[in-house]
Order: C-alpha cells, then sequence, then structure tokens
C-alpha cells in the first residue's frame, strides 16, 4: 500500500511528500520500491505470508531514473533494522549508493543463518533475494554491485548469502563466527570477495565448540573461503595505527579474501575502531563487480 498522502487540494512538493513516507505509520508505508524518495523510506515487503520491515536510505540526489549500488545490512541477535540503518545510511550520500537495512521477524529478532537453527525457519534468503530481484526489475539496483554487511547474527547470515545465492559481488560478515556443517562453499556456489571484520577478543574469535552449533576461528574460515576462491597464500598487509590489520589474499580475477582483525577488542568494537573499520569494509566492497 502507497503512503497516504492526504486528501487537501494542497500540491504536495518532493520535500513534502518525502516528509510524509519517513514520518508515515507502518500501516500506510510503501509495498515496494516504485515510490523510494530521496533520504529515508520505510517499506514492509510481503514474503512468504508475512511482512517485512526495512528502512531505506537513498542519496539526497535520488534520481528514479538512474540505478545505484546497493548495501544490504543485518543486525544482529534482538536488533532492530535501526541500529544497522544509523551505522551505514551515512555511506549513501558519501559513496552515492542505496543503503537498506533489513529487520528480521519478531519476536525473534534473528537471522535464519543455518537451517534447522532457530525453532522457526524463517525463509530469510529467500526474503533477500526478493527483495534484490525486486531492486533489479524495477531498474533501481546496478545488479553488478550488490553487497551485504551484518554484524553477530547478520555477519553469520552473510556466510550463508555466500554460500548459497549469486547475487552479490561482495560480502563483509562482523563481529560473527562461520558455522561448520553449514557454510562451507561447495559446488553450487559462486566465486565471491569476502571480507571478515573481528576483533582478537571476540567470543567467536577462536572458534567454539558448542552442542549446538561449532564454529571456525577467524583463520580458519579466512583460509577455507581463501582456497575455494584459489587465491594467493600470501597476503597484502597493511596497517592503520597500532590496532588495526587487514591481509589480503587475491586471485588473478580479481577476487579477494581480506581478514581485518581490530587488536584487543571483543564482540562490540569500541566505537572510533569500528568507523575506521567500517570505512576498510565500504572501499573493499565498492570496488568489486559481481561476476
Amino acid at each position: 500500500m502507497k503512503p497516504d498522502l492526504g486528501s487537501g487540494k494542497m500540491k504536495k512538493t518532493p520535500l513534502m511528500l518525502a516528509a510524509l513516507l519517513i514520518l508515515a505509520p507502518l500501516g500506510s508505508l510503501a509495498s515496494d520500491f516504485e515510490s523510494l524518495l530521496p533520504g529515508a523510506n520505510e517499506i514492509q515487503i510481503e514474503h512468504d505470508g508475512l511482512s517485512r520491515r526495512l528502512i531505506v536510505t537513498t542519496p539526497k540526489t535520488f534520481n528514479r531514473e538512474a540505478t545505484y549500488p546497493i548495501l544490504l545490512c543485518f543486525h544482529g541477535a534482538g536488533g532492530k533494522a535501526d541500529g544497522q540503518s544509523k551505522r551505514w545510511s551515512p555511506q549513501a550520500d558519501k559513496r552515492g549508493l542505496i543503503v537498506i537495512s533489513a529487520e528480521s521477524i519478531r519476536p525473534l529478532a534473528k537471522w535464519n543463518f543455518k537451517q534447522d537453527f532457530h525453532n522457526v525457519n524463517y525463509d530469510d534468503v529467500g526474503f533477500v533475494s526478493s527483495v534484490v530481484e525486486m531492486l533489479i526489475e524495477q531498474k533501481i539496483a546496478d545488479s553488478k554491485s550488490i553487497y551485504a554487511t551484518g554484524h553477530s547474527s547478520g555477519g553469520l547470515f552473510c556466510y550463508r548469502l555466500a554460500k548459497e545465492t549469486n547475487l552479490f559481488a561482495a560480502v563483509s560478515p562482523m563481529s560473527c563466527g562461520m558455522a561448520k556443517d553449514a557454510h562451507e562453499p561447495d559446488e553450487n556456489t559462486k566465486p565471491i570477495s569476502i571480507l571478515q571484520v573481528i576483533g582478537d577478543k571476540d567470543k567467536s574469535f577462536l572458534g567454539s565448540t558448542d552442542a549446538r552449533i561449532t564454529m571456525y576461528s577467524a583463520e580458519e574460515r579466512i583460509e577455507i573461503w581463501r582456497t575455494f576462491n584459489q587465491c594467493d597464500p600470501d597476503p597484502v598487509v597493511k596497517k592503520k595505527g597500532e590496532e588495526i590489520a587487514w591481509y589480503t589474499y587475491t586471485n588473478p580475477d580479481g577476487i579477494e579474501v581480506v581478514y581485518c582483525k581490530v587488536k584487543d577488542q571483543e564482540h562490540h568494537i569500541r566505537m572510533d575502531l569500528r568507523d575506521s573499520a567500517d570505512a576498510i569494509a565500504i572501499d573493499f566492497l565498492l570496488r568489486h563487480k559481481r561476476i
């Protein structure tokens, strides 16, 4: 349903329309991307019998006749779309892209990063695939420039998307593990560039042997994707100060696997260091195109 802009006779300017869309109650939000306006938009997408919430931030110069790179963002367990939107939406104007922060089904508030892990198997992969297909069909997205990032549960979900879909040019899982017997690339997985950001004191840095889910360590997961993507075994190493170092493994086709380690940081990285790592991640994502 498109926003109810009122029944008055006064002509609505684009600025007024944008304000009305942003402030509209959930029941009157857009149900697709045809009504996107410059700035922040809320959209409800119906998928698999459920209404799914998106916060979509377009550049101030948004032009409905143009196509844009897309950054999809996924919150951690218990989170909402608002947090990742606040974190990444400034990139819309800075980098000329569209930032879409997706929200998982409430009250579970966790992404279905592994089949049969949660009590309910919501079709999150199908939901994200539908969103991407809609953006391409409506000539909003540059189909070769679609990216994903996520924190914790959302980062684990990025690994699943990298394995099971061929939608993304690159992904950047953050502050998360990688599930054994779930996220390893297989014969159906396409080469994809991946940048992992993680603090060396994070609970998943060394992996885990939890009875419900076993995780690879940070170095193991990088080695798995480096090998799959046939990247050189010797990385290019760069540093930012004493606290951030990233190791880039590249193959002849330009596919990269990057291990970005943040010193002495736990699951929630200190804000200034997180912002620095985010800058590294967005540069990484945007230099890749889907093969």
